[in-house]
């Protein structure tokens, strides 16, 4: 019995696709050039390879051994896009491309946040220490995407401590250029805040489709001012 592999139907989609921008990107200044030695590896092959380990989750050797090159190649590279923002750079220019040929509407965005664990599993700069929640080390990953193409707009990290709704404006201003047909922003009920809603009605002149929170009543509560808060977030 011959065993025939297929890869994952990503993977295949990213080895068909061509980066020039890396190229560009990663062209080296006149005293940063070497004159002698053996010829490095394509940039834009390894930019390839290191999205597909990306998207698969796949160790750099698994890697290192299906595009033919050492693992530690592989490791300078990533560090060298790293160093020169590469991976953002590019995202951004296949989210300019996608805007102007039609793709982005931007007529329906949302935005959440997710925790992410530090890749050493212990205290990293800026982490914040030990999130008894999740019970680990990490960090808060917010994102804005385009809820028809998934693209996402805006992006920002910060510690676990942040509060998802003291990122939103600053999320949509980021984005606020892909934004000009924007009809309804839509989030969880973590970005129920009055001042986010009418940023969102005033500054976009669109809808924001967030849950109202449910709030403790107590003994003092007043009713009448309740009903209308209530009112004025349902309108806008």
């Amino acid at each position: 019995m011959t065993l025939v592999p297929q890869m994952p139907e990503k993977v295949q989609y990213l080895l068909n696709y061509s980066f020039p921008l890396v190229i560009k990107l990663c062209e080296k200044t006149l005293s940063e050039r070497f004159i002698g030695g053996r010829k490095g590896y394509d940039q834009e092959t390894l930019f390839g390879w290191l999205l597909i380990k990306k998207v698969t989750n796949w160790d750099y050797r698994t890697i290192a051994s299906m595009a033919g090159v050492s693992h530690p190649t592989l490791i300078r590279a990533n560090n060298l896009f790293l160093e020169k923002h590469v991976y953002e750079k590019v995202l951004v220019s296949l989210v300019k491309s996608a805007y102007k040929k039609g793709l982005i509407t931007g007529k329906y965005v949302a935005m959440d946040s997710s925790f992410v664990h530090t890749f050493s599993k212990r205290g990293e700069l800026e982490s914040e220490g030990w999130n008894e929640f999740k019970e680990g080390y990490g960090f808060k990953l917010h994102l804005l995407i385009d809820t028809q193409t998934k693209f996402p707009l805006a992006l920002c990290i910060t510690n676990r401590l942040a509060a998802d709704c003291t990122l939103a404006i600053a999320l949509l201003k980021k984005a606020r250029h892909w934004l000009r047909n924007c009809g309804y922003v839509l989030a969880d009920k973590g970005y129920d805040w009055g001042d986010l809603v009418n940023w969102i009605v005033k500054k976009l002149n669109a809808k924001a489709g967030i849950p109202i929170k449910k709030i403790t009543r107590s003994k003092t509560w007043d009713w009448e001012a309740s009903a209308r808060y209530f009112k004025l977030k349902g309108e806008l």
